[in-house]
């Protein structure tokens, strides 16, 4: 878990394996794209209440591709926006 830029985890899971690094990397970068963390968890926690969590478009987004190495070299601005549900 991501807290303002700062990975959480239990003391079992660490050393963090560089998926699950990139995992919140990407949710750092859509943070960014919002504004601020405020933003950011402002927008996730409706996101969450609206479409559950997998289908979350920030975790939709960051489970799609923390297995891709140089996805935050490529990714596209706001690429969270193509997985909104209509």
């Amino acid at each position: 878990m991501e807290f303002f830029g700062v990975i959480l985890a239990r003391k079992e899971f660490e050393p963090l394996d560089e998926q699950v690094i990139r995992h919140e990397e990407i949710h750092a970068a859509q943070a960014k794209e919002c504004g601020s963390w405020i933003h950011f968890y402002i927008w996730y926690v409706w996101f969450w209440i609206r479409y559950g969590y997998k289908n979350n478009p920030f975790e939709h987004e960051a489970y799609d591709n923390d297995f891709k190495r140089d996805y935050l070299n490529v990714r596209k601005e706001f690429n969270w926006k193509k997985y909104l549900k209509k």
